[in-house]
């Protein structure tokens, strides 16, 4: 168990310098110490509210969240986190491994893009909302936004992860957020989506409220570090290693699957 803290501390500092939950991780990590699939879904939400209360605290202090996107988005990813989970167990573990393998697959594409951060000009539709933070001005799309944030908040639920794999990418490639306001404003989201689907597990006896208070305290202090140095720190290499991890996570979760 000392072992498997000192990982969930480490996966919990570099996630919360990115905006990503760290399920993507845990999941796996937990499954590595013999929990079944949905029992280790229910465990990693459950530490990903911790983790992610702990970052948007200090991302709030540093004026990153964007909290119009948490306002309108935050309820979409809420109701797919909701029927995600209630529905879990109707997916078997081999269909869950390798839509996780996917998952990961994506998240490791987007990992090596960086959209330009500048000035959007007003579109000339209806449904978007203006904000401007981190000195870029921006639109969010609410077309695209609640189907995205929805289908992100049911399969996140699902998996056992945060959600920020498709929420920090659809809001730098879709909304143009800058970076920063990206991954600060996706940690407020998982507090969100993580503590719905959390319930809904809860709900069917999924969850291992021991193993949750252990690992909670490694991931409060990893989140606290990894979202203090996220406010400074350029992610450019972090990305592109944690891409290849990525990758390697998809492979094993394809592998598991088929054997």
């Amino acid at each position: 168990m000392g072992i498997t803290f000192i990982l969930f501390f480490c996966v919990a500092v570099i996630f919360s310098m990115l905006g990503l939950g760290g399920g993507v991780f845990y999941v796996p990590l937990l499954l590595k110490i013999g929990l079944p699939f949905h029992e280790a879904a229910a465990v990693s939400l459950c530490i990903m509210i911790i983790m992610s209360v702990t970052a948007t605290a200090v991302y709030h202090s540093n004026k990153l969240i964007d909290w119009k996107i948490v306002l309108f988005m935050g309820p979409c990813a809420v109701a797919g986190a909701v029927i995600g989970s209630i529905n879990s167990t109707q997916f078997s573990e081999k269909l869950l491994e390798i839509l996780f393998g996917i998952m990961m697959l994506l998240s490791a594409g987007f990992m090596f893009a960086s959209p330009e951060e500048i000035n959007q000009p007003k579109p000339k539709k209806f449904g978007f909302i203006e904000s401007r933070l981190n000195g870029i001005t921006y639109f969010i799309n609410l077309w695209l936004g609640v189907p995205l944030f929805f289908l992100a908040g049911f399969i996140a639920s699902l998996l056992g992860i945060g959600g920020g794999f498709a929420k920090v990418p659809i809001m730098t490639f879709i909304f143009r957020v800058p970076s920063k306001v990206a991954v600060a404003t996706s940690s407020a989201l998982i507090v969100l989506t993580a503590s719905a689907a959390a319930a809904g597990h809860f709900a069917t006896g999924n969850l291992n409220l021991k193993l949750v208070a252990i690992l909670g305290i490694a991931v409060f202090a990893g989140g606290y570090a990894g979202s203090h140095i996220s406010a400074k720190a350029d992610k450019k290499y972090i990305n592109m290693a944690l891409a290849v991890i990525m990758l390697g996570v998809s492979l094993w979760m394809f592998y598991r699957a088929y054997t």
